[in-house]
């Protein structure tokens, strides 16, 4: 973050940043804002139904289990600020927060946590969790071990659950799965169709036909349903991403699969 200033710092927080929850939240820095070593990219959050902003592959990687795999994560925060960080922790002994200044004008930055998630258990109660992603190859640089120590008793101080969440933990092919189905549960490509009653029937006419393949079990859906080529394949889609149809969604999907044999 460059050129940071206490008149940035104020307009930021006029402006919300790093408050509200759900579509209401800001983070503290957007895509554009901020250069990264990682690609950034933007997405919109089905749970969150707001664009969310993300610095690297891991960090999106992480929203992707964070909103489809874990039902009880109910909101995303992603770079979320530390505002009262000084006030909050008491034990600043061999703490560096000298090393985090603008180089510029020599203003404290503002350290971030990578996400404070919202989960809901299933009496209800919501409690609060804060990750930080890193990428594995991190952990040897000093200044990174002692911004993530500052997190650290920050978020104990909070009673807040922490933890580093790294490249090792993050499958790129549950992303690159994830990616594929989801994009059925936000797009209307196929407005000609109702996808909920078709769905359904797909997923009998699958479970009635468990050892063919399941390309073929497509195609012959199309056929039968009279809608176009490739309806079928978006519907199947559409059932895994709406967990009516339960796979190993860390390995490669092949359709040329038997659907007894894809299905948990």
């Amino acid at each position: 973050m460059s050129n940071w200033n206490k008149e940035k710092l104020g307009r930021y927080i006029n402006e919300g940043r790093g408050q509200g929850e759900k579509s209401c939240y800001i983070p503290l820095t957007k895509t554009h804002e901020f250069s990264s070593k990682g690609r950034a990219s933007r997405i919109f959050g089905i749970k969150t139904q707001r664009i969310h902003h993300f610095h690297s592959d891991n960090q999106l990687r992480a929203f992707h289990m964070y909103e489809w795999v874990n039902d009880n994560v109910v909101d995303i925060r992603e770079c979320f600020p530390l505002l009262d960080v000084m006030e909050v922790i008491d034990d600043k002994d061999n703490l560096r927060f000298d090393k985090f200044r603008d180089k510029e004008s020599g203003e404290q930055l503002v350290l971030t946590t990578s996400f404070l998630l919202t989960s809901r258990d299933s009496d209800g109660k919501e409690r609060y969790l804060a990750r930080s992603i890193k990428d594995s190859s991190e952990l040897i640089r000093k200044i990174t071990l002692e911004k993530l120590e500052i997190e650290n008793r920050y978020w104990k101080a909070k009673g807040i659950d922490w933890k580093i969440t790294t490249d090792k933990q993050l499958s790129r092919q549950l992303a690159k799965n994830i990616e594929w189905v989801r994009e059925t549960l936000l797009s209307n490509e196929q407005q000609d169709i109702n996808k909920d009653q078709l769905s359904d029937d797909l997923l009998n006419h699958l479970l009635i036909n468990p050892d063919s393949a399941i390309r073929d079990s497509l195609r012959d859906f199309d056929n039968k349903a009279g809608v176009s080529n490739g309806v079928a394949l978006y519907l199947f889609r559409y059932l895994i991403a709406k967990k009516e149809i339960n796979i190993d969604m860390r390995n490669k999907i092949d359709t040329a699969s038997r659907i007894t044999d894809l299905m948990l």
